[in-house]
């Protein structure tokens, strides 16, 4: 999920949904080689890229079943069960959130 967190990766692996080679990636994205060379790294790390080697070429695809790992154990992780102290009675209101006062 950190891998994602950044939004250039995240489109860095929307944009490999297809298979497209480095310089493909260079071309759709205004940052330096370096930089896109960076960001690949870590989502091949992560496990969310896959590299295919063709002579000097390298092609980026999507790990799908990486993904469709993390995505599916999100919602157990994300989504608990209520406890008998943090339910809600029905017609009743949430607790309110003290604010900061403003600084004169």
């Amino acid at each position: 999920m950190k891998a994602l967190a950044d939004p250039k990766r995240f489109q860095m692996l929307e944009a490999a949904a297809g298979e497209l080679s480095c310089s493909q990636i260079g071309k759709r994205f205004p940052v330096a080689q370096p930089t896109i060379s960076h960001h690949l790294k870590i989502l091949y790390d992560a496990g969310l890229l896959e590299v295919r080697e063709e002579g000097k070429l390298h092609f980026i695809s999507v790990n799908q079943d990486m993904v469709r790992s993390v995505l599916g154990m999100q919602p157990k992780r994300l989504i608990r069960r209520r406890t008998a102290k943090t339910k809600m009675v029905r017609g009743t209101q949430p607790p309110k959130l003290r604010t900061q006062r403003k600084r004169k």
